[in-house]
């Protein structure tokens, strides 16, 4: 069999001819990798050993030997032609050793050209032998000094170098193609890049023993269904059509990501599609460091957008050239790669198995079995969608030993029970560990909400990779898109939602909600209704909904009547079971809450009974219609297939929950905000239920907010607020969020809450804090010079505090530049304590005083036995951070976490500890970077939901 070199691409070229030099000549040779190489895409240093071949003598090479690889990606079909541009090639390399000028050192000794180009081999008049003898000729020629036009000390100088090639071998295509059907295990490591155009007609060759019988009929069918049924998404314009939804890739952008702490930026199609082409078997790969990705993005980002479209590239690309498609699938195939253009791509080369998982499905449906496994509910997932019998765990687990697989397990954020996280997390360190020990050609994509996100999973495993917010240039290109995608052929309506946008852009109280996706497709809605802009996310969502309400209310349909009279209770509808479905969520089991139709019908009945109707007299069938206006016009609660209702935008959710949450006296209010605020899972609720108050003008609803803000930690102890805030975090995600921007008395208060992060020993969310501090300080002199203030304060402050605020400046330079700040906001980064100021002294060791608070404090026996063991694993986890070194990952092991929860859940216990811990917090930064870090999102996931209610 003749296997395609040229469908490898160079990526996969390269991969190939790196993992065929490992197999002959051993792990000498060094794999250079992407990236400018000085010539080397690979090299050895030493004794060569060249085997005797038919037509080629075996000898030894002793000295620098340097592979290079040269791939051709479209053969034209003369061999005289290929040859002429491998030879030019060559010739571009020849020219750099010579020059000096280059820098090219050192010279090789010996030189391999590794092409995908068949040499033809006819003696003396084939390709082979004419590229050999063009190769002695440049070295002959610069040994020739007839034509030397002067000196000739240049000519001399190149010769003198490039005759430092002793020897060369040519690998052609044709000696490629041999030494694959030599290697099978090589060949068989490159099933995605090497197999013919049909995928799965093509198994048997890559997958041995595998019973493809069984297995191929399911997998081409679980493509073919997916391809269709999984690359949608439902933001439908609400009340315009079916809900059947929009392909995916119709409205998909390639978003900015900051990779390695802030060091490198990129974007995230771009990231995940050049990893999946380079990644191979682990025993195979020449990629260095983590392997798998984590995406963490802000809500609205588009993360699940970005996870559906990945996996429909590698779906299109397995699907791509089969014969039993029907129309509608080649036009998904021929939009993704449409799509793919768009962003200068082509289908993925290196073929994947493609599947997602979402991740609060798995956790409602398997979160509290302990047998549970991933691949598990894989099999139970494909053996559903393919409709041809079972395909059995130990089926795919073969599969994925032979095959690559691209695997996106989306939305870690949604599973937020503790046991039940911890658990899934388990099962996804479980997947990746033992399919590096199989030597599994696997890559895994975890999405999930940076707000929450403390775990670091198997950081030898994944690398987290973080979403940008959209420059306003692709905002605009966004909302462009997803214009013309939701007016059709309406161009007037088209521009002038575009020159709004722009508009938007170059105003600074607007351009805040430019950036991400969905506020860019919620603006195009609402602007594109003639509606106005508030520059707040609040603001911007409410208007999303009374835009929808008030056109569908204008509309000539059977439902105006129902909008009109009922919006109040329409409106109540959504605000309670957006709040129910949030609380839901929180639950372990039910990590994907939706409504039955029963329950739907239900809480319409309490809202109309609340109103004075009679839902189950004379108004029985004023709730049916409310529920079919709800549902099937305003399109925010929408059916879920077999599993009920529910919102397919969760942002919109938590906007309703929101809504629930401040609805009532201002008490009541005020305790619910207090008891949801340390909640990753109510974060963005939080968020919105802020920016309710504030859209009001009512100064007193401000000042309970900020007081609320400036107090929240107060009189805290069981989660040790007095020593690790949250205050400070929810006061910068006000900031940010843009609330307060036109209100310095509220936004001085909240800047100066936000700024105390600087007193913690260094957070792991201190990159995103630079960004948010900077997008700040660029809105005005004002907060810039409050933004000073805090720096030079902490400058000037504890050591801990010190050392964070440093930190904290190394990283203004890149953020600066990343949000194309003023150049006055990189001189942040220069900010120096007050000269005026002294240092604190260094902070006394605090271990005898806490000995003292624990014996002295007054507990009932039964408490002091839980802080007696609280109090040993904190000494234990102390212990274990002075001894580990810098580098090494510190976590708390799970009896000292139960031991610790456990204290804190009681008052007494709370009480003790945190009096206590006040005595060391000072002198101790990493054991409260680790009570912080491992223990406190414990304590802030416990669900809160049925308190709020």
């Amino acid at each position: 069999m003749a296997y395609n070199l040229e469908q490898l691409g160079p990526t996969g070229f390269q991969d190939l001819a790196a993992a065929l030099t490992l197999q002959i000549f051993g792990p000498g040779v060094q794999v250079m990798g992407t990236g400018r190489d000085g010539g080397r895409d690979l090299y050895h240093k030493g004794l060569l050993i060249w085997q005797e071949t038919e037509g080629q003598a075996g000898e030894a090479w002793d000295g620098y030997t340097v592979f290079q690889v040269k791939h051709k990606e479209r053969l034209s079909g003369r061999p005289e032609d290929d040859a002429t541009w491998l030879w030019t090639q060559v010739r571009k390399e020849l020219d750099a050793w010579a020059n000096s000028a280059k820098r090219r050192n050192p010279v090789p000794d010996f030189l391999v050209i590794i092409t995908n180009i068949a040499l033809t081999p006819v003696p003396a008049a084939g390709g082979h032998d004419w590229l050999n003898t063009q190769i002695q000729r440049y070295i002959s020629s610069l040994e020739d000094d007839s034509r030397d036009v002067g000196s000739g000390e240049e000519r001399r100088a190149k010769f003198a170098r490039i005759s430092r090639v002793r020897k060369w071998r040519l690998w052609d295509g044709n000696q490629i193609q041999s030494l694959l059907a030599l290697y099978p295990s090589i060949r068989q490591a490159f099933p995605g890049f090497l197999t013919a155009a049909d995928v799965f007609a093509n198994l048997n060759e890559f997958t041995g023993s595998l019973p493809v019988g069984k297995l191929e009929p399911g997998l081409r069918a679980h493509a073919r269904t997916t391809l269709m049924g999984e690359g949608t998404i439902y933001f439908d314009e609400a009340g315009s059509g079916d809900g059947s939804g929009l392909p995916v890739h119709r409205v998909v952008i390639d978003l900015p990501v900051t990779l390695d702490n802030g060091a490198k930026h990129g974007s995230v199609i771009q990231h995940v599609l050049d990893r999946g082409e380079h990644m191979l078997r682990p025993s195979l790969t020449a990629h260095g460091g983590p392997r798998h990705l984590i995406v963490a993005g802000a809500p609205g980002n588009g993360k699940t957008t970005i996870s559906k479209f990945l996996v429909q590239a590698y779906r299109a690309t397995m699907l791509a050239g089969a014969s039993d498609l029907s129309t509608e699938h080649r036009d998904v195939i021929a939009g993704v790669g449409e799509a793919l253009q768009r962003f200068r791509r082509a289908l993925p080369r290196h073929r994947r198995w493609a599947m997602r998982i979402d991740l609060a499905e798995y956790a409602h449906e398997h979160g509290f079995e302990e047998d549970s496994t991933l691949i598990r509910y894989i099999a139970e997932r494909v053996s559903k969608r393919s409709n041809l019998g079972t395909i059995t765990p130990t089926a795919l687990m073969l599969w994925m030993r032979r095959w690559p697989w691209f695997l996106v397990l989306d939305g870690l954020d949604e599973v937020t029970d503790p046991t039940v996280r911890k658990r899934l997390i388990e099962r996804v360190t479980e997947l990746v560990t033992n399919a590096e020990a199989d030597d599994c050609d696997l890559l895994v994509v975890l999405t999930t909400r940076p707000i929450g996100y403390t775990e670091n999973i198997a950081p030898t495993q994944f690398e987290r990779i973080d979403l940008d917010y959209l420059e306003p240039g692709q905002a605009i290109h966004y909302g462009t898109l997803v214009t013309k995608v939701w007016l059709r052929n309406d161009l007037d309506r088209i521009d002038r939602v575009v020159r709004q946008l722009k508009k938007a852009a170059e105003d600074e109280s607007l351009r805040n909600l430019l950036r991400t996706p969905l506020q860019v497709l919620i603006m195009s809605i609402i602007v594109g209704s003639s509606g106005r802009l508030a520059p707040d996310r609040f603001s911007l969502f409410w208007g999303y909904y009374e835009t929808v309400f008030r056109r569908e209310r204008d509309k000539q349909t059977s439902f105006n009547r129902i909008l009109q009279d009922h919006g109040h209770q329409i409106l109540q509808l959504h605000e309670r079971i957006g709040f129910e479905l949030q609380a839901r969520s929180e639950a372990g089991d039910r990590s994907n809450a939706t409504l039955t139709h029963r329950e739907l019908m239900d809480f319409t009945w309490a809202v109309l009974e609340d109103a004075g109707f009679k839902p189950s007299g004379a108004d029985a069938e004023l709730r049916a219609n409310i529920v079919a206006a709800a549902t099937r016009r305003l399109v925010l609660i929408a059916p879920r297939g077999d599993e009920g209702y529910g919102f397919d935008v969760r942002s919109l959710q938590e906007l309703m929950a929101a809504m629930h949450l401040t609805t009532g006296t201002p008490a009541a209010v005020t305790k619910r905000l207090r008891m949801a605020a340390p909640s990753p899972h109510w974060r963005n609720t939080w968020i919105f239920a802020a920016g309710r108050l504030f859209s009001t003008p009512q100064s007193h609803q401000h000042e309970t907010l900020v007081d609320l803000v400036e107090s929240i930690d107060e009189g805290a102890c069981n989660r040790l607020g007095d020593l690790m805030p949250i205050g400070p975090r929810l006061a910068l995600d006000l900031i940010d969020d843009g609330m307060a921007r036109a209100l310095p008395k509220w936004r001085d208060r909240l800047i100066a809450c936000g700024l105390r992060v600087l007193y913690e020993p260094t957070p792991p969310d201190l990159f995103l804090i630079t960004r948010v501090l900077l997008r700040f300080a660029d809105t005005g002199e004002q907060q810039r010079k409050a933004v000073a203030e805090g720096l030079r304060d902490a400058l000037g402050g504890p050591l801990t505090a010190r050392a964070t605020a440093q930190t904290l400046q190394s990283w203004i330079p890149d953020v600066a530049e990343e949000i194309r700040a003023r150049s006055q906001i990189r001189g942040l980064a220069k900010v120096l304590k007050r000269p005026g100021d002294h240092l604190p002294p260094s902070p006394p060791d605090g271990w005898a005083d806490f000995a003292d608070e624990i014996a002295t404090h007054p507990i009932s026996v039964d408490v002091f036995d839980k802080v007696t063991k609280a109090v040993q694993a904190i000494r234990q986890i102390r212990e274990r951070g002075w001894n580990e070194q810098e580098d090494d990952e510190m976590v708390v092991d799970q009896h000292e976490l139960i031991a610790i929860v456990a204290a804190l859940a009681d008052d007494q216990g709370a009480r003790a500890l945190s009096a206590a811990l006040q005595h060391v917090v000072a002198h101790e930064p990493t054991l409260v970077s680790m009570l912080r870090d491992n223990v406190l999102p414990v304590i802030h996931r416990a669900a809160v939901g049925d308190l709020l209610r």
